[in-house]
């Protein structure tokens, strides 16, 4: 498999925290690289289809930490053209034997494109992008959670989850109904308040680094 140039994201992560979050640092806890061989789809289709795919991903933090923002990799295809996304819905839910269960927690429909910026085109060639939310979130230690983001957006284009590495290998997409364990990470990134000093946000790089995916047609 081609490996891509590795990139700060990171950095990346820092702009949008700067343009969106609150005046105070945030300061990363845990991440799943973007690979960019592709998305699973999760979309709220505004055009008729409704809420017709989910993509979930899990995460196990080693200490209980306060998440108060998350960010995102997804990207458009079918086709790869940038659409317009009027909202974001980010959920987060219990562990029910290895599949998303209670929902726990959730922003609710939030309006705007979570503030959509352009990373570069995957190895499929559609365009991938960066979000990112604030919320307020506790995760116990040892505990393992689901998360869901679900955009508000007209088809076509379909909008995908991007996939990632760095978790168990596991996520998880209800499809039209139908629902299952998908084998890939998804990318993404959870944060936790750091009001004292922005020095912390200097001890990672998190890489750009991918290809599956469930089409409507």
């Amino acid at each position: 498999m081609t490996k891509n140039v590795v990139r700060p994201l990171f950095v990346l992560v820092l702009l949008a925290v700067c343009a969106t979050a609150p005046a105070f640092a945030s300061t990363i806890i845990y991440y799943q690289n973007p690979d960019y061989n592709g998305a699973y789809a999760s979309q709220n289709d505004t055009n008729g289809f409704g809420n017709y795919a989910t993509a979930y991903d899990n995460f196990t933090l080693g200490s209980t930490y306060t998440i108060n923002r998350v960010e995102w990799v997804g990207s458009y295809f079918n086709p790869p053209t940038q659409g317009t996304i009027t909202g974001f819905t980010l959920n987060f839910y219990a562990d029910s034997a290895g599949s998303p269960g209670a929902l726990l927690a959730s922003t609710g429909d939030v309006a705007g494109n979570a503030g959509e910026t352009f990373l570069t085109f995957d190895n499929a060639g559609d365009p991938t992008f960066l979000y990112g939310l604030n919320t307020t979130f506790t995760a116990a230690a040892g505990s393992t959670y689901w998360i869901s983001v679900v955009p508000d957006l007209g088809f076509p284009p379909q909008w995908g989850w991007e996939t990632g590495t760095g978790g168990d290998g596991v996520s998880y997409q209800c499809f039209f109904g139908a629902c299952g364990s998908e084998p890939n990470d998804l990318a993404f990134a959870l944060f936790t308040p750091e009001p004292s000093s922005l020095a912390l946000l200097a001890s990672g790089l998190v890489g750009l680094g991918f290809r599956a995916r469930r089409r409507l047609f």
